[in-house]
C-alpha cells in the first residue's frame, strides 16, 4: 500500500491472477478501493460495479451483520483475523482472512459452501450416530436391568423408570392382560397425578380407549391431545385428570398372544421422531420378553406351591396322649418355592412316625422331588416295621433308582415307642435317624431345652452310607421340636448360633398351648428369610 492510500499496481496485477476473492476497503469510510475479478464474480458482479463505492451501497445487507462486525474487529486489532460464515443475504458460506494495512483493510475470501454443506452433513451424521449410540447404550442397560427382574412388579418398576429417565415421560404404566376376567390390569404405575390412577385400573379389554384399541389392532398408537379428544371424546375426563398432552400405547405381544400394554404419558405437546418411536417399540420388545418370563415364573411358582401344599399332611394323627402340631411358612421371596416338608403317620403296629425333610433347591423341581420322597417314605414305612436308620437306608435305594434330576435332601425320621415298662414309668422313647438335617430340640416340662445333637449321617442322594439310630427317653409333659433350616439359618450368622437361639426360645413351649407356642416361636425367630420353614412338634402329655 502507498502512503497516499492508493493500491500498489504490482499488487493489483498479482491479485487479478489469484483464484481467491480479493477486496480492499478504505478503513475509515469502508469504500471499495479494489476488488479482483474472482471476488466480484462471487457476487455476480464485475469489478467496475464495486470500485469507489461504499460497502453499504454495494452490499447493503452486510451492514450490521456478523460480517460487518468482523471487519470492524479487523480494523481495530490490526492483526490477522479469520472467520467463516454465511454471506449476508445469500445461501453461500465464505472463509475470510482479513488484516489492516495502513489505511486499508485487505480481505481475501473463498467460497466454502460445498465444504460447509459437507460439514453440516458430517455433524448431522455424527449427532445421529451419537444419539444412536446413546439409545443403544440405554437399551442395553435396560435389557440388563430387565434380565435381573423376576416378578411382574419388578418388570413394571424397571420399565416405568426407563420411560421417565430415557424418554422424559411424565408417568408410565405396564398393564397385564387377565384373559380369564377379560381385563387389562395395572400392577404398578409409579407416580400418577392425583385421582388419575383410579381412571386406569382394571380396564375392560373390549372397552373404549387408545390402549385397548391398540391391542385389538395389534399395533402401537401415538396420540396427541387433539387426537385423543377427537377419537375418544367419552374419555375426556380421563385426559383432563391425567393432564395428557401426548400418549403412546404399545401392545406387548409374545408368540402371537397379547400379554400386556405399555403406556407413556407426556404433559407437553410432542412429536417423536421415527427414531424415537422405534426406540419405544424396542423398549416394548424388551419389556415383552421380561414380562413373559415373569408370568411364566409366576405360573411355575404357583404350580409348585400347589404341589407342595398338597403334599403337606393336613390331618395329623393324634394318638392317645400325643399332641402333634405342624406349621409351614413360605419364604418371603414370593417367586420361590422350597422342598421343605413334614409328615406324621400312624404305622400298622400303632407306632407314630414323624418325618421332616428339605430337598435342596427353590423351584418346582425341588417341590417335585419332595413329593417323590414323601410318597416313597410313606410306602416304605407302612410296608415294613423298620427302625429309622434302616428306613432311611431303603429310601436311599429309592433315590438312587429315580431317573431325571438327582435329588439331594436332608431328612430326619423319628419313631415314638413305648413298651410296657416305659408306660408304667410314664415315659416314652424317641428313636431317630438323621440324614444331614438340623438336630431336634427336646423341651422338658420345666422349660429346660436340649439340642439332641447326635452326629448326623450324610444327606440323601450323596450315595450309599452307614446310618445310625439314636434314642432318648422322654418324660411326660415334654415337647419334641423338629424343624427345617429356614428357621435357624441366616446369611450373616453361623448355623450353630441359630440353633442355640432356637433352643433358648423353645423353652417357652413348656406347659402352654402348643399351637400358640409354635406361632410365638416363629414370631420370635423373625419368620423365614430366604427359605421356607417347616415345624413339626409333639407334646407328650401324661397318661390319662
Amino acid at each position: 500500500m502507498s502512503s497516499a492510500g492508493a493500491v500498489d499496481p504490482l499488487l493489483l496485477r498479482a491479485w487479478q491472477e489469484v483464484s481467491e476473492g480479493i477486496i480492499v476497503l478504505d478503513a475509515h469510510e469502508w469504500r471499495v478501493d479494489h476488488v479482483n475479478a474472482a471476488g466480484a464474480a462471487m457476487y455476480g458482479l464485475t469489478p467496475e460495479d464495486f470500485l469507489g463505492r461504499p460497502l453499504s451501497e454495494v452490499f447493503p445487507v452486510a451492514v450490521g451483520s456478523a460480517f460487518h462486525d468482523e471487519l470492524r474487529r479487523t480494523r481495530a486489532e490490526g492483526a490477522l483475523v479469520t472467520w467463516t460464515g454465511p454471506v449476508p443475504g445469500t445461501d453461500r458460506w465464505i472463509a475470510v482472512r482479513a488484516q489492516r494495512l495502513d489505511d486499508h483493510v485487505l480481505c481475501a475470501f473463498r467460497d466454502v459452501t460445498a465444504e460447509h454443506a459437507l460439514e453440516v452433513e458430517r455433524d448431522g451424521l455424527t449427532a445421529s450416530l451419537r444419539a444412536s449410540l446413546e439409545h443403544t447404550t440405554r437399551l442395553l442397560r435396560l435389557s440388563e436391568a430387565l434380565t435381573a427382574t423376576r416378578t411382574v412388579t419388578d418388570v413394571a418398576r424397571t420399565v416405568v423408570d426407563a420411560a421417565r429417565d430415557g424418554f422424559g415421560a411424565a408417568y408410565a404404566a405396564l398393564s397385564v392382560v387377565d384373559h380369564e376376567r377379560q381385563l387389562l390390569r395395572t400392577p404398578f404405575t409409579g407416580e400418577y397425578a392425583p385421582g388419575a390412577q383410579e381412571q386406569w385400573q382394571d380396564l375392560p379389554l373390549d372397552g373404549p380407549g387408545p390402549g385397548t384399541l391398540a391391542m385389538r389392532q395389534g399395533s402401537p398408537r401415538f396420540d396427541d391431545a387433539a387426537s385423543l379428544r377427537t377419537n375418544f371424546p367419552e374419555l375426556a375426563h380421563r385426559w383432563d385428570v391425567a393432564d395428557v398432552h401426548y400418549l403412546a400405547t404399545v401392545p406387548l405381544v409374545a408368540a402371537g398372544r397379547t400379554v400386556g400394554l405399555l403406556t407413556m404419558v407426556w404433559h407437553e405437546d410432542l412429536e417423536p421422531s421415527p427414531n424415537r418411536r422405534a426406540m419405544l417399540v424396542a423398549l416394548a420388545s424388551y419389556t415383552t420378553q421380561a414380562l413373559q418370563r415373569a408370568l411364566l415364573l409366576a405360573e411355575r411358582t404357583e404350580t409348585a406351591r400347589t404341589l407342595q401344599t398338597s403334599m403337606l399332611t393336613a390331618d395329623l394323627p393324634q394318638v392317645g396322649d400325643l399332641e402333634v402340631v405342624a406349621r409351614y411358612v413360605p419364604a418371603h421371596a414370593g417367586d420361590q418355592v422350597g422342598g421343605d416338608w413334614y409328615d406324621a403317620l400312624l404305622l400298622p403296629d400303632g407306632t407314630t412316625l414323624l418325618v421332616i425333610g428339605d430337598v435342596t433347591g427353590h423351584d418346582i423341581t425341588a417341590a417335585a422331588g419332595m413329593g417323590q420322597l414323601r410318597i416313597a417314605l410313606r410306602a416304605l414305612a407302612v410296608d415294613r416295621d423298620d427302625p429309622p436308620a434302616e428306613l432311611l437306608g431303603r429310601l436311599e435305594q429309592v433315590v438312587d433308582s429315580l431317573r431325571g434330576d438327582p435329588i439331594l435332601a436332608s431328612c430326619l425320621v423319628a419313631r415314638i415307642e413305648q413298651d410296657a415298662a416305659a408306660r408304667a414309668a410314664g415315659t416314652r422313647t424317641v428313636r431317630w435317624a438323621n440324614a444331614g438335617h438340623p438336630p431336634p430340640v427336646l423341651v422338658r416340662a420345666d422349660g429346660t431345652a436340649h439340642v439332641l445333637d447326635a452326629t448326623p449321617d450324610l444327606m440323601l442322594g450323596v450315595g450309599p452310607t452307614t446310618r445310625s439310630d439314636h434314642t432318648v427317653d422322654v418324660p411326660a409333659g415334654s415337647t419334641l421340636l423338629l424343624y427345617t433350616d429356614g428357621l435357624v439359618e441366616r446369611r450373616d450368622d453361623d448355623l450353630d448360633n441359630g440353633i442355640e437361639r432356637l433352643r433358648v426360645a423353645a423353652g417357652g413351649l413348656a406347659g402352654g398351648d402348643l399351637p400358640a407356642g409354635l406361632d410365638a416361636l416363629l414370631a420370635d425367630a423373625g419368620g423365614p428369610g430366604g427359605d421356607d420353614v417347616a415345624l413339626l412338634a409333639v407334646r407328650f402329655h401324661a397318661h390319662r
